[in-house]
Parts: C-alpha cells; sequence; structure tokens
C-alpha cells in the first residue's frame, strides 16, 4: 500500500466501476443523466482528492524538534516527558539564579524583598510549568501528526478494500474490511500539575495532556465512529456507495480527533492568559516607579558596606 499513489487507486477504482457495471448491464436512475462513464467520473476522484492534499506527517518534526530543544533548555532536571516518557537531564545554566540570590544578600530596599520573593525564590516553578507548558504543545503537534499518518493509512486502506471487493478478492462482499485507527492514534494523558509559589502558597492547576497513544499507551474512549462501516453487495453502485460511506466516516473521525486536539489547545491558552503568574513573575513595581523614589526605601534601596 502506497499512500502517494492514492490517485492512483482512484483513477483504478473509476474504471473497475465502469467495466463492472457496464459489463454486468446494471440499469440504475443514478446513471440516466451522465450515463455510467459520468456518473464515476464525478463520484470517485473527488470523494479521493481532499485526502492526497493531506499535510505530510514528516513536515511537524522539525517544529517537535524546536519544542524539544526548547524544553532541553528549561530543564531543571525535575520533569519528564511524560508523553515521550524521555528523561530531560537538568541544564546547569538555571541552577545560577540561586548563586545570584546569593549575591543580593546586601541590598536592601523594597526592591530587594520584592525580587528575591517574586521572581529569585519562584524561578524553579515558573522554569517547571514552562517546561511543562512547551511539553504540552508537544503533544499536541505530536498528536496532529499521529492523526494524519492515520488518516493517510486508513484512506488507502478504503482504496485498497475497494479495489479487493471488485477484483473479487473478499470472501464476503457484504462485509467491508477496513477499520479505522485515527481516533485511537491519539491518546488521552492524565493531568499535568503545575505548581507555582504565589505569595506563600503553592497552586496546583490541572491541564490535560494529550499525546500520540503509540507513545503513551492509552487511547480516547471508543465510539460509533471507530467501528467498520457497514454495507457492501455485488453491484458497482452497492460497492463505491460503501466505500462513499466509508470515506464520508472517516472524514467525521478527523474531524473529531482534530475537535479534541484543537479542545486541549484552547485550554492551555486559557491557562495561559487566565494565570500568566504561573509561568513569568510580575511586572515589577520598580518599572513604574516615581524618578525620585527610585534610591529611596521604597526603590533600588541601599547595598549595605
Amino acid at each position: 500500500m502506497s499512500f502517494e499513489q492514492l490517485m492512483e487507486h482512484a483513477s483504478e477504482i473509476r474504471y473497475l466501476a465502469t467495466k463492472h457495471a457496464i459489463e454486468h448491464n446494471e440499469l440504475d436512475p443514478e446513471y440516466a443523466r451522465n450515463g455510467v462513464d459520468g456518473y464515476y467520473e464525478q463520484l470517485i476522484e473527488p470523494l479521493f482528492k481532499p485526502f492526497s492534499d493531506v499535510p505530510d506527517p514528516a513536515e511537524y518534526q522539525p517544529m517537535i524538534n524546536d519544542l524539544d530543544t526548547a524544553m532541553r533548555g528549561i530543564s531543571n532536571g525535575l520533569t519528564n516527558d511524560t508523553v515521550d516518557k524521555i528523561p530531560y537531564l537538568a541544564n546547569p545554566t538555571l541552577a545560577k539564579i540561586t548563586t545570584a540570590g546569593g549575591y543580593l544578600a546586601e541590598w536592601t530596599g523594597e526592591a530587594a524583598r520584592t525580587f528575591k520573593a517574586k521572581f529569585i525564590d519562584p524561578f524553579p516553578s515558573f522554569t517547571t510549568n514552562q517546561f511543562i507548558l512547551t511539553l504540552i504543545l508537544k503533544a499536541a503537534l505530536e498528536a496532529h501528526q499521529a492523526m494524519w499518518a492515520s488518516a493517510r493509512k486508513d484512506i488507502d486502506g478504503i482504496a485498497h478494500a475497494t479495489i479487493d471487493m471488485f477484483d473479487n478478492k473478499c470472501c464476503d462482499k457484504n462485509t467491508w474490511n477496513v477499520s479505522f485507527t485515527v481516533l485511537s492514534s491519539i491518546g488521552a494523558v492524565g493531568a499535568a500539575i503545575l505548581t507555582v509559589a504565589t505569595d506563600g502558597a503553592a497552586a496546583p492547576l490541572a491541564l490535560q495532556v494529550i499525546g500520540a497513544a503509540a507513545q503513551v499507551g492509552a487511547t480516547l474512549p471508543p465510539d460509533s465512529l471507530s467501528e467498520p462501516p457497514k454495507g457492501g453487495g455485488s453491484s458497482a453502485l452497492q460497492i463505491t456507495n460503501t466505500m462513499k460511506a466509508a470515506i464520508d466516516q472517516l472524514t467525521r473521525v478527523v474531524q473529531k480527533a482534530e475537535s479534541e486536539i484543537a479542545k486541549h489547545v484552547e485550554d492551555i491558552s486559557n491557562v495561559v492568559h487566565g494565570h500568566t503568574a504561573y509561568f513569568v513573575a510580575a511586572r515589577p513595581t520598580l518599572a513604574t516607579l516615581a524618578k525620585r523614589d527610585l534610591t529611596g526605601e521604597r526603590g533600588l534601596g541601599e547595598a549595605d558596606r
């Protein structure tokens, strides 16, 4: 099987359907307007064409690799990629922030106290949360990548199953020998907990993570869309109608999978916009302080000598 030959398969199906209908003297009202040739010319290729243009799963890999690089840069060694099961070693550069806190021991004033409490102390939490956020975005891309890989496999399977029915390679023409893998290609993982110290209190926040089921070992709950379409028959019209029903069902499966991914990404976006304090330090008051107060107790303060 080869997805790259999908439109060639479609042309073969059109030829086989036309040949089958003519050889068996099929007289169906569907053929009345454009004849057998015209009917299948307008039916077959247009059904397969949208799937021939779906994204190439390989094109997702550079973006996934970029996020992987970002995760390695902000890893503190306490968090792993729960989707890919990849351990990320701590980046030693991040540890220098604790050294900076020691250098500031002799700095006094409100700015000094706030900088330590609002930036240096919670810095490990910020980077951990940013790591998990990046992990979730990476998982969403991997789920999308898996979805298109499965969609390509499934549409190719439909084409081959149709050809087999015309070639009498199917033992029972009332059995449609194709199933869908799209929904099982993306998984639902447990919640990832984001925790950041805010004013001395830990504030846990749960986020859903999704990823490729092959990596996670979990799948979305099965439903009727995952079941093979019912149908079959011996006439060209019956076979192609079953094929059309399968393609329509696959379209709905892909739409559902995309909807699941989009929902999680939207939830992530809402979390980031609604809880920015979990990911970045607040804008310092010093930035808006009047010039006359910059060197006072309310501002930069003084360094003890």
